[in-house]
């Protein structure tokens, strides 16, 4: 492929463990994202938990959406979307990490990433608010709404809507 179609690759990376409730909720946003016809350039996947391991798939992305479990104040099911400026500052992938479950999965994901130099020059977090995190292979009725929504915020992202 050439420059300009490699350069517009985009990965959409559900994290979360689809054994653990809404820990699916990232995960179950792929499922819906992968059912419809996505241009080339984006690729949808389940990261699972975002081991380290991931890091190396990011050096062929431009841009990359993460989806993921945040502890945030507010309602089950609500989502947020936070803009990563990778040139910043690692306190800003702190910051942003924090919010989610999977502190060590994504922060250690993202600084890794940054310091082997294959981050890509735009990360956005979607984020939503889990109403429970006990085993179980269902979302909440919440967040399995919220997981619609979230495709619909992803398009947006991709300028699909």
């Amino acid at each position: 492929s050439n420059a300009m179609s490699a350069g517009k690759r985009v990965l959409v990376a559900g994290v979360g463990n689809r054994l653990m409730g809404d820990d699916g909720f990232g995960p179950r946003v792929v499922d819906l994202l992968s059912s419809m016809s996505l241009p080339d350039y984006v690729d949808a996947r389940d990261i699972g938990t975002a081991g380290i391991t991931v890091a190396t798939d990011l050096e062929d992305y431009e841009k990359v959406i993460f989806l993921d479990s945040v502890e945030l104040e507010g309602p089950p099911g609500r989502l947020s979307k936070s803009i990563l400026e990778v040139r910043g500052l690692d306190e800003d992938i702190s910051q942003l990490a924090r919010m989610t479950l999977h502190e060590v999965g994504l922060e250690g994901l993202l600084k890794f990433a940054k310091s082997i130099g294959v981050l890509p020059g735009e990360v956005t977090l979607i984020g939503c608010i889990p109403r429970s995190l006990k085993p179980s292979l269902e979302l909440s009725e919440e967040v399995e709404a919220a997981t619609h929504a979230a495709v619909d915020l992803v398009l947006e992202a991709l300028g699909l809507e």
